[in-house]
């Protein structure tokens, strides 16, 4: 039986831990190469209202990293920077053609909510590891997508 995770029903354009998730539900450990490395850069501020009524803009602590042949970025968080500083250096221009070898982790949180997410494997992956084939970029199903808002669209209507 093939499973649908329900995030591959939404286009991102960054990877999420549904995109190294298989249908049977098996987790992908894919060795990538990265290509890229910037600052991310959010599409539109995130702010947070303060306890005096007041809005206060938050900062953004992600770098986007890109990986060679590969058409999903990912959103690295201090812990995945940490990592990848830990293996080649803290300067991100020594992290270019180097490779990574990333993982699902189930007991990530956010906030108080387990939500699990994507880490670094803590050591240089070996000569004889091959970079991953695998395009990390589950396509969206487009038939399960409308079949899915087609559902929710009737719930909204009622009897």
């Amino acid at each position: 039986m093939t499973r649908t995770h329900y995030k591959t029903l939404i286009d991102t354009t960054f990877l999420g831990q549904w995109d190294l998730t298989r249908p049977d539900g098996k987790l992908l450990e894919p060795t990538v190469e990265i290509e890229s490395v910037r600052p991310y850069v959010a599409p539109r501020a995130r702010r947070k209202k303060m306890p005096d009524g007041s809005w206060k803009d938050i900062k953004e602590h992600k770098i986007d990293i890109a990986f060679k042949g590969k058409k999903k970025h990912w959103l690295a968080n201090a812990g995945g920077r940490d990592t990848i500083a830990a293996m080649y250096g803290n300067y991100i221009e020594d992290w270019i053609g180097k490779r990574i070898t990333l993982y699902v982790d189930l007991s990530v949180m956010f906030g108080k909510k387990k939500t699990g997410g994507i880490r670094v494997r803590p050591m240089v992956p070996g000569s004889g590891v091959p970079t991953s084939l695998e395009p990390l970029d589950e396509p969206v199903d487009e038939a399960k997508a409308e079949e899915m808002a087609d559902a929710w669209s009737d719930a909204d209507e009622g009897p």
